[in-house]
């Protein structure tokens, strides 16, 4: 049985090599995953040619790459939304995120702002639905023209991966699905899924049309301890480098703890190489996983196979619908979805392979 309700990320290994999706999505789909996320990274990890492969590589698992708004035209990013519909018939969906300020800076880009997305998104859809689009000038830019002829009955679904509640608020009221963070905490999770309905009920939408992934490090005890630290304590670390205060804030975790930990002399000297869980010794990852509060690295799945589904299937007493298990293969993770098959849960909802549909 396909378990359409759980996806994995591709190439989420430092560093990258993209090759890997191939054997992947063959795993994935031989195991039964529903559907394939892709993490988009300036490196060799472009959201576009990653979904090319995978809809060559696959018939049924779902794709979901995750980009940002202002990186491509408008145009641009519709041909790519448009031809993967048509290449995996009906089985890719498009989320957008915000990024981080600082990097757009450093690139010479626009901060990206709620305004952006929501117009960036209402030009997707009507150039999808066949509209020509004359002199727009609006918060993603200013274009004479946008024109998308498709031909095609409809168009894929669209979401958005977000943090803070604002960014879920949004997602509720103009998107198909919501991703969610990694490393959030039950009440987090709670608040999150809260906020995706308020959203949705706010533009007169049904709260319940919405799609919300969790977003799960599995860091299982069958894979080696290096891995179980980059992906756990690892992991946890550089997402604090990059958006620490967001993090901490939607968590409601101690800010105390985590001012303590930055100005450590072991938190900054590993800071310097780089992203923590890509750079950082063994040594240095034991050191820092003492660091981080048993709280914090509890929002994770961890253990034995078993207390790993057992971590999945509590998502969805949480609201949510779906379980990206994010850090691992899919053929790491097979012993984890054994084990989740003995204990599969009821779904308040059935969901589709498209990760941005219902069933």
């Amino acid at each position: 049985m396909t378990l359409n309700e759980l996806g994995y990320y591709a190439v989420n290994r430092h560093p990258a090599d993209a090759r890997v999706v191939f054997p992947e999505a063959r795993a994935a789909e031989e195991l039964g995953l529903g559907s394939c996320h892709i993490g988009e990274r300036f490196t060799v990890k472009d959201a576009a040619v990653l979904s090319g492969a995978l809809a060559g590589c696959t018939t049924t698992l779902g794709i979901a790459p995750s980009t940002n708004p202002h990186t491509r035209h408008p145009t641009v990013t519709a041909t790519v939304g448009s031809t993967m519909h048509a290449l995996t018939e009906g089985r890719f969906a498009l989320a957008f995120g915000r990024g981080m300020a600082a990097h757009w800076r450093a690139a010479a880009l626009p901060t990206v702002t709620g305004a952006r997305l929501r117009d960036y998104i209402g030009i997707l859809r009507r150039m999808w639905d066949g509209e020509t689009i004359l002199d727009h000038d609006g918060p993603a830019g200013k274009w004479p023209l946008l024109r998308h002829a498709n031909g095609l009955a409809d168009a894929p679904p669209i979401g958005l991966v977000g943090v803070g509640p604002k960014t879920m608020e949004l997602a509720g009221e103009l998107c198909d699905f919501v991703v969610l963070h990694t490393f959030f905490s039950d009440e987090a999770t709670e608040a999150s899924v809260a906020a995706v309905r308020r959203g949705a009920e706010r533009a007169g939408k049904d709260p319940d049309s919405v799609r919300i992934w969790a977003c799960l490090a599995v860091v299982c005890d069958t894979m080696p301890m290096e891995d179980r630290l980059r992906r756990g304590a690892g992991r946890l670390a550089t997402y604090l480098q990059a958006y620490a205060d967001i993090l901490i804030s939607a968590n409601g975790w101690d800010p105390a703890v985590w001012q303590k930990m930055r100005e450590s002399g072991l938190f900054k000297n590993a800071a310097t190489a780089g992203a923590i869980d890509a750079t950082a010794s063994m040594e240095t990852l034991e050191r820092i996983a003492e660091l981080l509060p048993a709280e914090w690295l509890a929002s994770a799945a961890s253990g034995s196979p078993e207390d790993c589904a057992k971590a999945i299937a509590r998502q969805y007493d949480l609201g949510v619908h779906s379980v990206i298990m994010h850090g691992a293969s899919p053929t790491e993770l097979a012993p984890v979805v054994a084990a989740y098959r003995t204990q599969r849960p009821t779904l308040r909802r059935a969901v589709a392979a498209n990760p941005g549909r219902f069933a």
